[in-house]
């Protein structure tokens, strides 16, 4: 047996060497390369099972976080639709001539401007605008006319939506110029008093509201202000008419049994404004009146049925057409049931009064709470139409 060879225990030692050296270069590479940490603790692989059911997923990020409308409003029921509908508070300046107000709902955000400091001169560099203007007369379409004038000339408006207090007798026809223009850019219109305009693609029927330009508060009643007898079984003050329904109205009343126990006030000549005390009567009266008698006036619609409804009295109210291009009265209020009692004429007055002094109180509180759980319900109704349709128009067909 041979011996080993001395150039075999090199070679083998040359090897274990190079090896040696090979492997401590190959770890200063990858230390270099990959973090301490990577290669002492290798990451975890995302698991390939869905979270545990505590675990809430995460939420999606607003798609339009920035999209903001600006709301110009030239007419009282600009507030309605602020304070009432939105539920948005606002501040004063200038001394009182500028309200303004922020509201976010539904991932809109909106700035609101009224006040006798708002002027048809105002130079609008907001992209998305409503305009709440009033078209009752040839003087308030003058003027809002002049705010359409205003957005048109703006480079910077890309939508503009209208909220239009519309002629008593129905007849808004000066819009259909502005509506065929694509000058004026107007996705959409929310129209006040029946229309022929109003087809639910484009145009909308609004509600009128309550009386906001005469001070009449947002009322959000709860279950213990409507509790206890109400001192009056029926409710009317207002402007009597010649040769109006009304005349009609007076006479049924007078002719009773229940005249004593309504409250009637009434008047030949209609006031611009209310003095303190008349308001302050109005309210209170109505808040203790089970129901409120609305006939025909200018226009069907009146703000004493939401008035009413507001409280929780019942809105008895005469179901006629307004003189002129009227078709369909209470178009918007019949769409969602309102709780109000319809007649043909005021004949029909004694047995529906007959009808209410009938109920026990346990039945005539039920019916209070039914009300004002409907009228709560309407006007977030309305919220959300006016925020859907906004959406619909400004960002999705845009």
């Amino acid at each position: 047996m041979r011996p080993p060879s001395k150039w075999g225990r090199r070679s083998k030692r040359c090897l274990t060497l190079f090896c040696l050296g090979f492997a401590i270069i190959l770890v200063i590479v990858l230390i270099g390369v990959f973090p301490i940490g990577w290669i002492l603790f290798p990451p975890r692989l995302p698991s390939p099972h869905p979270p545990y059911p505590h675990q809430e997923p995460a939420v999606p990020a607003d798609p339009h976080p920035d999209f903001t409308v600006d709301i110009y409003s030239d007419a009282a029921i600009g507030i309605y639709l602020w304070q009432h509908i939105f539920k948005a508070s606002t501040t004063s300046k200038l001394g009182g001539s500028l309200l303004y107000g922020f509201h976010k709902v539904d991932g809109l955000s909106f700035r609101f401007r009224t006040g006798p400091a708002l002027a048809a001169t105002e130079t609008i560099t907001e992209p998305h605008v409503v305009l709440v203007v009033n078209g009752r007369t040839e003087g308030k379409v003058l003027r809002a006319r002049q705010w359409l004038e205003v957005t048109a000339r703006s480079p910077l408006v890309e939508n503009v939506g209208l909220v239009l207090l519309g002629n008593e007798q129905c007849n808004n026809e000066w819009l259909l110029w502005y509506l065929e223009s694509s000058k004026y850019k107007i996705r959409v219109v929310f129209i006040v008093y029946d229309s022929t305009l109003v087809d639910g693609k484009r145009v909308f029927q609004w509600p009128l509201g309550v009386a906001t330009y005469r001070g009449f508060p947002l009322l959000e009643l709860q279950t213990g202000d409507i509790v206890g007898q109400r001192r009056y079984l029926c409710h009317f003050m207002g402007t009597v008419y010649r040769n109006n329904s009304r005349m009609q109205l007076v006479k049924a009343l007078e002719g009773s049994k229940f005249t004593e126990k309504c409250y009637i006030k009434t008047r030949y000549e209609w006031p611009e404004s209310e003095t303190e005390d008349s308001a302050s009567d109005y309210l209170k009266t109505l808040e203790t009146s089970e129901s409120v008698l609305s006939p025909l006036g200018m226009n069907a619609e009146c703000y004493r049925i939401y008035e009413a409804l507001s409280v929780g009295a019942l809105p008895i109210v005469e179901d006629q057409k307004s003189p002129g291009m009227c078709d369909s009265p209470y178009r918007l209020l019949k769409e969602f049931n309102v709780p109000a009692y319809f007649v043909a004429d005021w004949d029909e007055l004694e047995t529906t009064l007959e009808y209410l002094a009938s109920l026990s109180e346990e039945e005539l509180l039920h019916q209070r709470h039914k009300i004002i759980r409907w009228y709560a319900k309407f006007l977030q109704q309305m919220r959300d139409r006016f925020v859907n349709v906004i959406k619909q128009t400004f960002i999705i067909q845009k």
